[in-house]
Order: structure tokens, then sequence, then C-alpha cells
């Protein structure tokens, strides 16, 4: 089980978790990408597909999670990791199987993973979405109020949840990296887009970064989220999914 006492014990708690399910994954992995026809499949290849049953996605019967973490949510993870992984045919997967109702927190989930893991792998799979369908009959994730001094500050009281008693010293330690990314991650990541109304909840949010870091070599950020998604509601046991 994980243990909240530093980010070391943390995440030697995380990594463990990991193995097992890294294994899993690269079996399901190629068993989805044979059955698509590769993983490198371009927009144009994937066909129009029909909805599935959300409970019918291959991962949530072979991934354990407590009944707390809905399978709406649990299908929005896998498609956060996939599209930071450039999977763009378990993209497809993912959407096939995701209530048109979640449709709009689905919109919400690809357009962050930008943050984690870049605009290109962002845009291959939105394009793919949009080619499986998207439901629009709520389109609150077309929608937006450009307000800068609004940004900062919804910004900066989720960069306190997730970070809390290490706020400051993130700011400072960020400035001296480099000032303007400081200003951005506050205004434009967790202000600008982490923060939009109307989406899904930061617990939810934070679970999806969760499933897109642990495919990255980056320990600091996974531990830091690890903790953060403990603060903004998650359980133990839903993150373990998550990972």
């Amino acid at each position: 089980t994980f243990e909240i006492h530093g980010s070391a014990g943390l995440f030697a708690r995380t990594a463990s978790k990991t193995s097992g399910f890294l294994k899993l994954a690269g079996d399901l992995m190629g068993s989805e990408a044979r059955a698509s026809q590769g993983s490198n499949m371009t927009c144009e290849g994937i066909r129009s597909l029909s909805q599935k049953a959300v409970t019918d996605h291959p991962w949530i019967s072979k991934v354990p999670a407590p009944a707390s973490f809905l399978p709406e949510e649990r299908v929005l993870t896998f498609l956060a990791a996939n599209v930071a992984a450039g999977k763009l045919s378990n993209v497809a997967v993912d959407w096939e199987h995701l209530p048109a109702k979640y449709h709009s927190f689905g919109m919400e989930i690809v357009l962050q993973t930008h943050l984690f893991a870049g605009f290109p792998r962002v845009i291959n799979a939105l394009a793919t979405v949009h080619q499986v369908g998207v439901d629009k009959s709520d389109p609150t994730w077309t929608k937006e109020t450009h307000d800068t001094p609004a940004w900062r500050k919804s910004g900066g009281e989720v960069l306190k949840t997730i970070y809390a008693g290490g706020y400051d010293k993130l700011r400072v330690r960020m400035g001296e990296l480099h000032p303007v990314l400081d200003k951005m991650m506050e205004e434009h990541g967790y202000g600008r887009v982490l923060s939009r109304p109307g989406g899904p909840s930061l617990r939810l949010r934070e679970l999806c970064v969760i499933a897109v870091l642990a495919g990255q070599d980056v320990a600091p950020q996974l531990a830091s989220h690890l903790r953060g998604a403990l603060r903004a509601g998650a359980t133990q046991e839903e993150i373990a999914a998550a990972v």
C-alpha cells in the first residue's frame, strides 16, 4: 500500500506496484495493436466505430480497481495514457468504450495532456477521436472565457492544493529555472487548463495526470502528482489502479 511519508517512500511503493502493471500493459497493448493492425495507425486508417459498453473495455476486467473508481473514469485514465504514448489505435479503443455523456470530459482530458506530453500527440489524438465520433450535445469543452487574472488566481489555488506545504519552494525553484515558465505554469497550466470550469474534478484530472506520467521517466513529477492526487481526494487504491 501507499504511504504519504515523503516522496521517496511513496515513489518506491508506486514503482513496486508499477512493475506488474507494466507487464500486463505490454501484453494488452500488443494484443490491441495487433487487432488494430499496429499502434502507429494514422487517422485516415481508423474506421468509424460503434459505441461499446464501457465495462467491455479490455482493461476494465484485467486491472483491479476499487468500486469508487468508476469504469468511465478508468477509461479516461486509459485514454490519457494512450494519448501521451502516441498509441492512436488504443486511443480509438478507449474512445469507442467511453459513453457519449462523458465525451466532454474526454475532450478535456485529451486537451490537458498537452501539458505533460506535448502538442503533437494531443493533436493526433484529437484527430483520432473526431474520426471515431464526438458527441457534441454538451459543448462545454468548446467554450472558454479569456480572463488572465482569473487564470492566475485559480492556477495559484490549484497549485496550493496539489503541492500544499511545498508550494512556496516550488515557485522559488521554478522561478530560478525560468521565470517565464513559472508564470506559464500558474497562469496557463494550472489556471487556464486544469481549472477549466464544467470539466472533470481535480481528483479525476490528477488521476489522469498520473496515468500519463507513470509511462515516462519523470520520477520527481510523478511523485509530486501522486501526493497531489491524494490531496485532491483520490484514494490510495484509485491511485494504484491509475498507475
